[in-house]
């Protein structure tokens, strides 16, 4: 039996640069059978420049938001339209390798897994090219994968990549039967809480050791320039937030080695916070602004939205200063975090096959 996927493209203001995520779905070595594009209430050209890309290809279909709901809101209106025994999900600046639903398909025919993911190659729009891959699924080829596992590469260590940028197909099935959709109350994290909730629901995931989803990176391993597509700058504290509230959640709270997974993983997005907001006082010469890394003690588990977490309640304080976060343009977000990497090298074929 023929395994047939559906790709889900959330767009907003995507007109300058939708064209090659778009056009790397339309050459598949697997055609899809077909791929939605979900407006979320655009204010620039993007509705109309699909609407005319619609009409060359029978298997775009394009879908509006009712208001502009964020990424979330986007991929559950895409889910709720499938038609495929899969679904996939591409991001408007990002692109698939061209053979990725074939690779996908193949490891479906042999497996009865709910949740597969590939591998990361970064791609710097500033070089037009892809620098390396993330190696972030090496040697888990074909394993099936826990919620601890999960857990365990998703601690911001600093070691290999969070799991939580993985960009897995779903078995439409799967989410039909359990009704579970992306959270749309936080607009970071989006993936990672998502997939715990899908491996809460009994789901099976399956890693495939082949880097074939393009990412495209904020600021470029080459270039060293910032992406100028959609890709936002990371709220560190938020994500600090949720990792708290997902360890006081039923089915995670009464595990104590989850628990803890949990803390460890939001100490390091403190750091990072904390990074960041040192890397921005001293580019602008602020001593008053170094103040405003807090001393915090250990992260305990906390219950509650993420916006009801304010200053001083608690061991975790990051409101006021996510604000001034997702307000403020940065130049190089994590100038302040060293994190040894291997240099980059730019793979010369992916400049005419992505670019």
């Amino acid at each position: 039996m023929t395994v047939t996927f559906s790709v889900i493209v959330p767009v907003y203001n995507a007109e300058a640069f939708l064209d090659r995520a778009i056009r790397s779905v339309q050459q598949q070595t697997l055609s899809p059978q077909d791929i939605l594009i979900i407006d979320d209430c655009s204010t620039d050209g993007t509705y109309n420049k699909v609407a005319e890309l619609a009409k060359e290809d029978p298997r775009i279909r394009l879908l509006q938001t009712p208001q502009n709901g964020g990424p979330s809101a986007a991929r559950n209106l895409g889910f709720d339209n499938a038609t495929g025994d899969w679904v996939a999900v591409l991001d408007a600046d990002d692109a698939f390798a061209p053979d990725r639903l074939e690779q996908f398909a193949a490891m479906i025919e042999h497996s009865s897994a709910d949740l597969l993911a590939d591998d990361l190659l970064y791609y710097d729009s500033g070089a037009g090219c892809v620098t390396e891959s993330a190696r972030a699924t090496q040697g888990f080829n074909g394993k099936s994968i826990t919620l601890k596992d999960f857990l365990s590469h998703n601690v911001v260590d600093g070691k290999s990549m969070d799991w939580g940028l993985l960009k897995p197909v779903f078995r439409r099935k799967f989410l039909s039967e359990t009704g579970l959709r992306y959270p749309t109350d936080i607009r970071h994290g989006e993936d990672f809480s998502f997939i715990i909730s899908l491996l809460l629901k009994g789901a099976r995931f399956i890693l495939i050791d082949q880097p074939l989803y393009l990412y495209t990176q904020r600021s470029g391993g080459i270039s060293k320039k910032l992406s100028d597509l959609t890709r936002t700058s990371i709220a560190y504290g938020a994500l600090a937030n949720s990792a708290l509230v997902l360890a006081h959640q039923g089915g995670i709270a009464g595990h104590p080695q989850l628990v803890d997974l949990l803390k460890e993983r939001a100490s390091g997005l403190m750091l990072l916070d904390d990074a960041y907001f040192f890397s921005i006082a001293i580019r602008k010469g602020d001593i008053k602004g170094l103040g405003r890394v807090d001393k915090r003690s250990d992260p305990e588990p906390c219950g509650g939205d993420i916006e009801e977490t304010h200053e001083g309640q608690g061991g975790l304080v990051v409101a006021g200063r996510d604000t001034a976060h997702l307000l403020e343009p940065v130049e190089h977000p994590l100038d302040a975090v060293a994190v040894p990497v291997t240099p980059p090298v730019c793979f010369l074929w992916s400049a005419a096959a992505f670019a």
